[in-house]
């Protein structure tokens, strides 16, 4: 029951402060036909919370990231250690995710974040995971101060994008400000 846009931005170059400019105003232009809502996947869903956070535009909506190292990457921070994979990253996985940054939420919309736990994913190869992890990302890293509500599921990093349950619970956070406990 929603229109759906996409926001596309360069992974490899640019400036993220840039990129959260520009994708504050694509959200304010689909504002304009009511309430907009913001999903955002992994580095994705770092920059919703950065544009959310630092772009200065109110939103009626609500947002919701998934698999999104809110706290920092650990598989970030051991991949960039590595000379030749740098260029790979790019900057933004860099300066967002492989340096920890002391993010929080104070927004004024809610904000909702979702984790995984089947360890399939090529973080394992950068990181030494000793907690519940989606194989990229641990589930302590999509934890934030002031986070609306946190929810883990089954799914790896990837799979949470394929997932029933995943869409379900995005669209009841969207709807509600909260994620659903307990079956339909």
């Amino acid at each position: 029951g929603y229109a759906v846009r996409t926001f596309s931005y360069p992974t490899l170059h640019g400036d993220a402060a840039e990129i959260c400019g520009e994708l504050a105003t694509f959200a304010a232009s689909a504002a304009e036909a009511g309430r907009v809502h913001l999903v955002g996947h992994s580095l994705g869903g770092v920059l919703v919370h950065r544009a959310l956070s630092e772009c200065g535009r109110e939103f009626s909506g609500n947002a919701v990231v998934l698999g999104s190292p809110l706290n920092g990457s650990k598989a970030a921070s051991g991949a960039a250690r590595w000379p030749m994979l740098r260029p790979l990253l790019g900057p933004h996985v860099l300066n967002e995710l492989a340096v920890a940054r002391p993010r929080q939420w104070a927004g004024s919309i809610a904000l909702g974040s979702i984790a995984g736990t089947l360890r399939m994913g090529t973080g394992q190869f950068f990181a030494h995971f000793d907690e519940d992890n989606d194989g990229t990302v641990a589930v302590s890293e999509t934890r934030i101060p002031g986070l609306t509500d946190h929810l883990v599921l089954p799914h790896s990093h990837i799979g949470m994008l394929l997932a029933a349950d995943v869409a379900e619970q995005v669209a009841c956070f969207l709807r509600n400000a909260a994620f659903r406990r307990s079956p339909a």
